[in-house]
């Protein structure tokens, strides 16, 4: 009888010794897979925190866009020779071309294109056209509204705002940057900037950042007389080009040497063609599209101003 109880004691501690093994190998396992899911959550969780990758646009093979960073001599192969050259302030020259239905500002320094802005009813800005409607943009190309670009100074961060999003958008092709100027009363877009990313830099036209410090552009307009009276010309001319998107008669220039900083449609701008999309996309836009004005008034030192006339 002592022995039997001595044996079931034995059974059962071998029994519980098991079902303690047993308890503490399925512990183990829940603790694994536990381990497993946390990690493969936290995978997961990194996953998502990594930037998603934007679909990048192909480079152009058509327009303007495909004539930056080549030699001048490929443009005027095609296009011969400008009706204008003159130097702007920033090493780089201006060769103007323009037409009665469009109008092309070509960049070049050393024999290298940097930008080429174009606008007018029948200029080539491909791949947009211009007066269509800038919706269509949106439809299959990949936009960045915080685009970055490397250069020799550090690394510039843009900040495209939503107006920037209506009235000067911009696009990269390769290692080309499009700036897509919209009049955003009509949606409809108005001119293109094909420009490099060095032009891009010293332009500065959107909020930027370089190596995380907030920097501003400052404008410099200090002209040669020769240079004030090409840039007051490229003004008109442009305005003017503003107007035949629009089917408007085109403003007689008249000459005048006074400064116009003071007045209320004047503007501190990169250049012409921005100074020109701000007026249009302002206040000023009702007298620039008016019908009922036939002449102009133009300065460009120290500011971009203009003053319409009626005869």
């Amino acid at each position: 009888m002592y022995n039997m109880k001595k044996q079931t004691e034995k059974l059962m501690k071998t029994i519980i010794f098991k079902m303690l093994l047993v308890l503490i190998a399925l512990l183990g396992l829940f603790l694994l897979f536990y381990a497993l899911g946390d990690f493969n959550r936290l995978e997961e969780t990194k996953q998502n925190d990594q930037p998603e990758e934007r679909p990048r646009n192909a480079a152009l093979t058509e327009g303007p866009g495909t004539y930056i960073g080549e030699s001048i001599d490929s443009w005027t192969a095609v296009h011969g020779y400008p009706d204008r050259i003159y130097q702007a302030d920033n090493k780089y020259q201006h060769y103007i071309y323009h037409d009665k239905n469009a109008f092309y500002d070509v960049r070049v320094r050393e024999n290298q294109i940097g930008m080429i802005y174009a606008t007018g009813p029948e200029a080539d800005i491909e791949p947009f056209t211009v007066n269509q409607q800038a919706s269509d943009i949106f439809r299959g190309t990949s936009i960045d509204t915080e685009p970055s670009v490397m250069s020799e100074d550090g690394d510039y961060h843009f900040e495209l705002t939503e107006v920037d999003l209506k009235t000067q958008l911009l696009i990269q092709y390769d290692d080309v940057y499009t700036q897509v100027y919209i009049d955003r009363e009509t949606g409809k877009v108005m001119a293109a900037r094909f420009m490099s990313a060095p032009l891009l830099v010293q332009m500065l036209p959107y909020t930027a950042h370089l190596n995380g410090q907030p920097i501003e552009r400052t404008m410099r307009i200090e002209q040669s007389i020769l240079q004030e009276q090409n840039a007051q010309q490229t003004l008109i001319e442009i305005i003017n080009m503003m107007r035949a998107n629009y089917e408007i008669h085109p403003l007689r220039k008249i000459e005048n040497d006074e400064s116009m900083c003071q007045q209320e449609n004047s503007t501190t701008a990169y250049d012409s063609a921005e100074a020109v999309n701000q007026w249009l996309n302002g206040h000023e836009r009702g007298m620039m599209l008016n019908n009922h004005y036939d002449s102009i008034v133009a300065s460009v030192s120290d500011c971009y101003g203009v003053r319409y006339i009626k005869n």
